[in-house]
């Protein structure tokens, strides 16, 4: 832009060049890069051709002779002249030759390409910046082409220029002086995701080390291990994100793009196990709270409890009694869990260390391949392999000492309590401490299992293929599926949704679900009528109404430019960019960037290229008109936003009701797995060298995708929390509060679902099976009451109707009484027998993996229970006069002997 040769080059748009480089600067992997930058050009040639095949049909539809006696006109006019030419043009940008039948053609082409582009914005979110510039290309040749009598298809001539230039320059930079592929960058981003593993896993001895007291919501190591865990989890979706382009780029190096991206997935399940390793420190918090503790009298009776006298959620007299035996027993036997973390600690030091020791080794071995990609050597590859190898085995011998040994030091405070349980004089068996341990133990062992998977892929890709070579593109076909994958943009657009189509609940509705009002269509008539309103359906989707607000928005704004009166006018004050600011903040994307680009780029092109028709000035005089166009454009795109009013407040209340709704079915799918016990996950293969282990047992993949997309809804929905405070208070305060409470109660909900399934996943079929009839959380009715509870809060959000005071509110209570049920009845005979067989199996190697997942169901209750009472304070609840007095009544009644 600035020597005004190449400014005479570019034309009046070459400010395009410098928008472009803010908005896809050339700092990101070259595939990458090369990708968005074919999407823009992609976009603008189809909007150029659109264009173009509008002006042909408008040329066509104009009325030939009123053009001629314009023209006629306009020549006797410049008749004489020394410039007939600066009259002539003054004549077309005054909007003389404008024509009414060939102005509504146009706008019926801009029309559908904006609704064309929409769509594609509101569908494939990914595809935004093709659509931005699809519809900066017809903007501009819209706005102006009805101005011309005549064909003037290179309208985009300099707007394409400026573009190609940027790219030319674009590509030498970010090819030849800051060249990276996105291998490369895949590999650095694993290895900082491999440092981030150690990282949380070297945290626990400091959590271990920490008093049960000190480890509560809003304390440093609670916001320490959050932080994390979101750290860790940022880090995998940027990787998630990336992998579909490996194999789509030149790259030199020992690892292909198979090789990178297959590591993902035991970096995933990693992942997922370390997650739920970390949140041991809120067990531990859990523990000093009343709701949460949890007690099994035998091998096969589990029976929620507490440890506190404190009030949980609406506390009853049943729970208080069974605290306060618990409390007492602890006392006497001395196991408290700040009695028993200590032999956790000394259980689980070794097998802790081989881990981080092993994870180390393995990031240095990515570094080594990432780093010496044009080494023709492989010692230094060899010599990390070698130290792989011998992590790799002293992990294997301290799990294997583990599982054989080690995990019994747990046991060690408890053998007072095992010696009277064999002699049948144990009344009260106070087991939660060792419960809590379990849950750590078992997360440890399956975190080491998924590191050892994970060592071995990246051992065996790492001799495979240990010299460097140019690896070619292939797998074309997967860029389709990544432009169609995206999370509702029409939805982001509009700010409110009923409910969310990528809900992980949402399959299986759309399978079971019917429609009440008629069955399914018979013949042709009713097939076209069921179309008609499947078609009226859509008009209502969030994406519908996106699409025909940008369209509205496109052909209000446009109007001044083919009218008479006020297209010289709209013309010299580039009033397109009002159009276009419009359409860009529809989505906020990159609306933000631009206002800063066209003053200093209008400025630059006025002051400096001669031959404008008009020139609008230099610095202020074009800084405070450039400044009203995007006012303009973005006043014009909220006001249609805003009709009818939608809040994103909302949206927010509707996305929570999804997100219920959705731990609602992980619940019921993990507990059909669990009842099952027939091999739901995939069987352990054959013990290789001797070592057997659970490392090859895996979650079905499709549970796993459910599971890491619930855990993004989240993660977006706390965005959106945090912006829809700023929707002010015209109505009254926000709970902003409660619906952050909620938002972590959700977070807490998925966490303890996901130790369930890696639970399952570690415990044997045969175990499993035979457990079943006595294990309460499994009881029938329990099951039925916790699906009705998700269910009634869930429908309470989406909604908004209150909920009722005489729903029950405290699952721990239904769990006793269930279970007193079931011991009182069928099971009541051969309950003692059980209870006499308590050493055998405390310390087996399945309990560990039984108890946590128990731990995992009754944690997962307590958070259901804190979700039902915030809804409640949300929504509201209708009292029932004299039900609380009457429960406490009729519950010291029936109050415990």
């Amino acid at each position: 832009m600035l020597p005004n040769k190449s400014l005479q080059t570019l034309g009046n748009t070459a400010f395009f060049a410098f928008l472009l480089s803010v908005m896809v600067p050339p700092n990101m992997p070259v595939q990458i890069f090369m990708f968005i930058i074919t999407t823009i050009v992609f976009g603008l040639t189809l909007g150029w051709a659109l264009s173009c095949a509008g002006m042909a049909a408008a040329l066509a539809a104009r009325d030939q002779t009123l053009l001629k006696e314009t023209l006629q006109k306009t020549a006797a006019s410049a008749a004489g002249l020394a410039n007939p030419d600066a009259l002539f043009q003054n004549a077309i940008f005054d909007g003389v030759f404008l024509d009414t039948r060939s102005t509504v053609v146009f706008g019926v082409f801009l029309g559908f390409g904006c609704f064309f582009f929409a769509l594609i914005r509101a569908y494939a979110p990914k595809l935004t910046i093709m659509s931005v510039f699809g519809t900066i290309a017809m903007d501009i040749f819209c706005s102006f082409g009805p101005l011309f009598p005549f064909s003037q298809y290179t309208l985009l001539n300099s707007l394409l220029t400026s573009v190609a230039c940027y790219i030319a320059l674009a590509l030498i930079l970010i090819i030849f002086l800051f060249p990276e592929t996105l291998n490369h960058s895949y590999l650095a981003s694993s290895a900082e995701l491999l440092d981030k593993f150690k990282g949380i896993l070297a945290m626990q001895e400091e959590v271990l080390n920490t008093d049960p007291n000190d480890v509560g919501p809003g304390s440093t190591l609670a916001t320490k291990a959050n932080m994390a865990r979101i750290g860790m989890l940022q880090q995998l979706q940027q990787l998630m994100s990336q992998k579909q382009f490996l194999n789509l780029e030149f790259s030199w190096g020992r690892w292909n793009g198979d090789d990178v991206r297959d590591m993902l997935e035991p970096m995933q399940i990693l992942a997922t196990r370390l997650g739920a390793l970390n949140g041991f420190a809120k067990s531990m918090a859990r523990a000093h709270t009343p709701a949460s503790h949890q007690d099994d009298e035998s091998a096969s009776e589990s029976v929620s409890d507490s440890g506190s006298l404190a009030t949980a959620v609406d506390d009853t007299l049943l729970l208080r009694q069974f605290r306060e035996r618990n409390d007492a027993a602890e006392e006497e036997f001395h196991v408290r869990l700040v009695d028993v973390l200590p032999n956790v600690r000394e259980a689980t030091a070794d097998l802790r260390a081989a881990g981080i020791g092993a994870l180390a080794s393995l990031k240095e071995l990515v570094v080594a391949v990432n780093t010496n990609r044009y080494k023709r050597g492989t010692a230094l590859q060899d010599g990390c392999l070698a130290e792989l190898d011998k992590s790799l085995a002293t992990l294997r011998l301290a799990l294997d000492d583990f599982k054989t040994n080690r995990r019994l030091i747990i046991v060690q405070p408890y053998q007072a309590v095992l010696e009277q349980a064999d002699s049948g004089t144990l009344k009260k068996f106070p087991l939660r401490a060792l419960y809590i341990s379990y849950v750590f133990c078992a997360n440890l062992i399956v975190v080491s299992n998924g590191i050892i998977t994970l060592a071995q892929y990246i051992s065996e890709t790492a001799r495979k293929h240990n010299r460097a070579r140019l690896w070619a593109p292939k797998g074309l076909r997967a860029i389709g599926k990544l432009l169609r994958s995206g999370r509702g943009g029409g939805e982001d657009a509009v700010g409110e949704d009923p409910q969310p189509e990528q809900s992980v609940e949402s399959e299986e509705k759309r399978e079971y679900k019917r429609d009440p009002d008629s069955r399914p269509p018979q013949n042709a008539l009713q097939r076209i009528a069921n179309t008609f309103h499947s078609l009226y359906k859509w008009s209502k989707t969030p994406e519908a109404l996106f699409t025909f607000r940008y369209v509205m928005v496109t052909i209000a704004l446009w109007i001044p430019s083919v009218v008479k009166s006020s297209a010289h006018f709209a013309y010299a004050e580039r009033s397109v960019w009002a159009l276009i600011m419009a359409q860009t903040t529809m989505n906020i994307y990159a609306s933000d960037q631009a206002t800063f680009v066209l003053v200093v780029g209008y400025s630059w092109i006025d002051g400096n290229l001669p031959g404008l028709f008009q020139n609008v000035g230099i610095g202020w005089d074009v800084a405070w008109r450039r400044w009203v166009l995007v006012m303009i454009g973005s006043a014009a795109s909220f006001i249609l936003m805003m009709l009818p009013p939608k809040s994103g407040r909302k949206a927010v209340r509707l996305r929570n009701a999804a997100a219920i709704s959705g731990l609602s079915y992980l619940y019921s799918h993990l507990t059909s797995l669990w009842l099952s016990a027939g091999g739901p996950f995939d069987r352990m293969p054959e013990a290789k060298d001797g070592i057997s282990s659970h490392e090859g047992r895996k979650w079905p993949a499709e549970l796993r995708a459910k599971f890491i997309a619930l855990a993004e809804q989240l993660q977006d929905l706390r965005v959106r929390t945090m912006m829809s405070k700023w929707e002010g208070n015209i109505r009254g305060a926000w709970a902003t509060e409660d619906y952050n409470k909620l938002l972590d109660v959700e977070t807490d909900m998925l966490a303890n679902l996901i130790l369930l399934g890696g639970a399952l996943s570690s415990l044997d079929p045969d175990f499993r099976k035979e457990t079943l009839p006595h294990t309460h959380v499994l009881n029938p009715h329990f099951i039925s009451d916790v699906i009705s509870m998700f269910f009634i809060i869930s429908q309470s959000l989406r909604t908004g109707e209150p909920l009722h005071q005489a729903q029950y509110k405290n699952l721990a209570d239904r769990l006793h009484y269930h279970g007193g049920w079931a011991v009182a009845g069928a099971h009541a005979a051969d309950s003692k027998g059980r209870k006499m067989k308590l050493r055998q199996s405390l310390t087996s190697y399945e309990y560990m993996f039984y108890a946590t997942a128990v731990v995992a169901v009754l944690q997962m209750t307590q958070a259901l229970n804190e979700a039902r009472a915030v809804v409640a304070d949300l929504c509201g609840e209708v009292p029932l006069v004299g039900f609380e007095r009457w429960r406490e009544a009729y519950d010291r009644e029936h109050a415990l002997a």
